[in-house]
């Protein structure tokens, strides 16, 4: 055994005991196992949270993304940003809701604020839908991951597997207990790594990040600069903008809000998340170092871009530290997903039907549920094609297509009617489809537009079109059930 994998082994084994000591004794019902008792602090919500965003991703897809595309590449800084100051109104008002109403899910959510339980089991299969590639996606970046930096000890499908049962055996066993405290560990890792590598090879290689770019500028100068079509400075604004207002309408994103004890724990975390992503600046450092180190990736090979300049550049040892930050940067969103997905079905689909059912065996059936997920999911990731690539398309556009009824759920006097906000997410997720398996974009519809107009997001065209008819159906829908109401109070009076 090589002292890179016995690093990785060594990591797992701390976060396994640490996770499963977090939840002994604690998870009796199904609130303690989904939600933490309601009760996670400041800090650990943080964490939490940022356990959802910061992934596996921010080691390989961004590093690679940077190497690709350059500039283009902060978009994620920039979003998130932005998306905290959405957050800062908005998840207090969640978790308000959610802890005088004891939810659990959140699909839960949305059929209270409409009445309809018919589009609470909706949100629920629309949260499945884009998590389960979500979840795929994660373990296979596991699993490329480990292999590469156990230096082929363990193949990927090998790794994927390990990785599975450990997931599901310290979320079955210890709940978001477990997850939460996992999260911390992982981020303090990731970060750590990310500062470090982000800084030294601009410096080792480049005699620091302005000559860095320097160079870069003279090599590749197409990666500094904005193209004047396609990933332009339109699709750069509009995709943030997009991005923002999805960032905090994940199912899972709503588990860890309502596990918050308090408003203020939720708002601490938004005002310091913007720091945060700056974690997602040192990964385009990398990147961009690679440019100039490693110039002929290609394709998928700039994934790897990351660890392969950790490889020329630094001993075994550090390689399994490089491993252990991908290993649990998968493994907690994983763990996170996997309580969603459980309690979202069991509250929405198998509660109306066995509504008696105690809170301890709720907990039970939502392990089960969890557990099918992850077999499906484990099922996806070691024999995916090109379905799955489609659905992982699709899922932030689906996602996006809650928040005009979710915005309008949090007014004052709220117009829009049960109606309405279903033919609202039901245009948006036909659109959302339609367009991913066909590849149809506004290009190709009105190819003689103006390319300002076509560089808009696609999915920020869907969720206007969405917003458009969930206000239309509502004020048809409104205005019928009061002309319905006028007519069977005259006929009382008339009867009278």
């Amino acid at each position: 055994m090589n002292i890179s994998l016995t690093i990785m082994i060594a990591f797992v084994v701390v976060c396994m005991y640490w996770a499963i000591k977090a939840g002994r004794g604690k998870n009796e019902n199904m609130e303690e196992w989904a939600l933490g008792g309601r009760g996670m602090g400041a800090i650990i919500t943080f964490f939490l949270l940022a356990g959802e965003f910061f992934t596996a991703f921010s080691l390989t897809g961004l590093v690679g993304l940077a190497y690709n595309s350059g500039i283009a590449t902060l978009y994620i800084m920039s979003y998130i940003s932005i998306a905290c100051i959405i957050g800062y109104f908005l998840l207090p008002k969640i978790r308000r809701y959610g802890k005088a109403h004891k939810l659990i899910s959140q699909g839960e959510f949305f059929e209270k604020k409409y009445a309809s339980p018919f589009l609470g089991k909706l949100i629920t299969i629309v949260g499945m839908i884009a998590i389960v590639p979500t979840i795929v996606m994660a373990l296979k970046g596991l699993g490329l991951i480990v292999s590469v930096a156990s230096y082929g000890a363990i193949s990927s499908a090998t790794a994927i597997w390990v990785g599975s049962v450990i997931v599901v055996i310290y979320t079955l066993i210890s709940g978001l207990h477990g997850s939460s405290r996992v999260a911390l560990i992982k981020d303090i890792l990731t970060f750590g790594v990310l500062l470090f590598l982000g800084l030294y090879f601009p410096f080792h290689y480049h005699d620091g990040i302005g000559s860095m770019i320097k160079e870069v500028a003279e090599v590749k100068p197409k990666v500094l600069l904005f193209p004047n079509t396609g990933l332009s400075l339109v699709w750069f604004i509009s995709t943030i903008v997009l991005m923002s207002l999805g960032l905090y309408i994940w199912p899972y994103t709503f588990l860890s809000t309502y596990a918050a004890k308090s408003d203020k724990a939720i708002r601490k975390n938004t005002i310091i998340m913007p720091l945060y992503s700056l974690m997602q600046l040192f990964s385009c450092f990398i990147g961009l170092a690679a440019i100039l180190t490693i110039p002929n990736l290609a394709g998928a090979e700039s994934d790897l871009a990351l660890i392969q300049l950790v490889f020329q550049t630094f001993n075994p040892w550090f390689v399994g530290l490089i491993g252990a930050a991908g290993l649990l940067a998968s493994l907690v969103p994983c763990s996170v997903m996997l309580i969603t997905i459980g309690s979202m079905i069991t509250s929405n689909i198998y509660m109306p039907l066995r509504p008696h059912t105690s809170s301890h065996k709720q907990m039970n059936i939502a392990r089960s549920f969890a557990i099918v997920a992850a077999l499906i999911s484990l099922y996806l990731a070691l024999n995916s094609n090109g379905a799955l690539v489609l659905l992982q398309l699709i899922s932030y556009n689906f996602i996006i297509q809650l928040f005009p009824a979710l915005i309008f759920s949090l007014m004052k006097k709220n117009f829009v009617t049960k109606q309405g906000a279903i033919s609202g997410i039901v245009i948006g997720l036909s659109l959302a489809l339609f367009s991913a398996a066909t590849d149809t974009t506004m290009a190709m519809l009105f190819p003689n537009l103006p390319s300002f107009i076509l560089d808009i997001n696609n999915g920020l065209y869907m969720l206007i079109i969405n917003a458009i008819v969930t206000v239309v159906i509502s004020l048809v829908t409104q205005n019928f059930v009061t002309q319905k109401s006028t007519k069977e109070n005259d006929n009382l009076e008339v009867q009278l």
